[in-house]
């Protein structure tokens, strides 16, 4: 697969985006850093899909 990452795509992730923090994650997932972590960064990104979704749904 030959796929090219917009940057835009980049630059909003390493604005949002943060580094591994325990405080974060469910407990039940403290254990296992990397599924935790990435489920973290799953919903964070889909908090601000739902949010850039509203706030376009407003102009209109």
């Amino acid at each position: 697969m030959d796929v090219e990452i917009p940057q835009i795509v980049e630059l909003i992730y390493h604005g949002m985006v943060t580094g591994p923090d325990p405080r974060l994650w469910p407990e039940h997932m403290r254990d296992d850093p990397v599924r935790a972590h990435g489920l973290w960064s799953f919903y964070s990104g889909l908090c601000m899909g739902l949010q850039l979704g509203a706030g376009c749904m407003r102009e209109s």
